[in-house]
């Protein structure tokens, strides 16, 4: 049996242990600037995902881009946005639903409105529609330029969405799912 004194250093020390890494887990992740949104509410003749027979599927997408803000203090940042994909195929009104920092929730919404999707059906007919798209990003430099000055980068360096499917932590053009909700 363990004594008092005994199990309330060992909790001690699981105490500390678990704040460490935390604090390592969080140091490299997201931004300071985190945000969380709610969903705002569907548009007269925009339809749920759920709602219709043939989902809208992206026929073009654009990565969104390691917001340069961060590159000195950020290794992976997520964001959730949701944007409406028309009946001509086009992304429009989308909005953050969250993200581990306002810019990368910035860099999604602007990449989503430039896709181009075929758009949902409802009874054969092209409907509007919205769904939810996640977004992924790397930094393009990963973990060398921490708490380095801020260089620009190279016009040709790739930027932009680390896929979850991706565990290299080089960014990638590969289309990413779209989460439907």
């Amino acid at each position: 049996m363990t004594s008092a004194p005994a199990a309330s250093k060992k909790l001690a020390l699981l105490l500390i242990a678990s704040a460490a890494v935390a604090a390592c887990q969080n140091v490299n992740r997201g931004g300071s600037n985190a945000v969380a949104f709610e969903v705002p509410p569907l548009k007269p003749g925009v339809y749920d995902v759920k709602a219709v027979d043939v989902q809208p599927v992206s026929t073009k997408e654009f990565p969104g881009e390691f917001p340069p803000e961060l590159v000195r203090s950020v290794v992976l940042g997520k964001a959730l946005v949701v944007v409406t994909v028309r009946a001509n195929g086009t992304a429009t009104d989308a909005s953050i639903v969250r993200a581990d920092d306002i810019l990368f929730g910035n860099s999604a919404v602007a990449a989503v409105e430039k896709w181009q999707f075929t758009p949902a059906k409802l009874n054969g007919a092209p409907v509007d529609c919205r769904i939810t798209v996640p977004f992924y990003f790397s930094n393009p430099w990963g973990s060398s330029q921490l708490d380095q000055p801020l260089s620009p980068l190279p016009p040709d360096f790739p930027e932009g969405v680390l896929h979850p499917n991706d565990s290299s932590g080089v960014p990638s053009s590969q289309p990413m799912p779209i989460e439907h909700h």
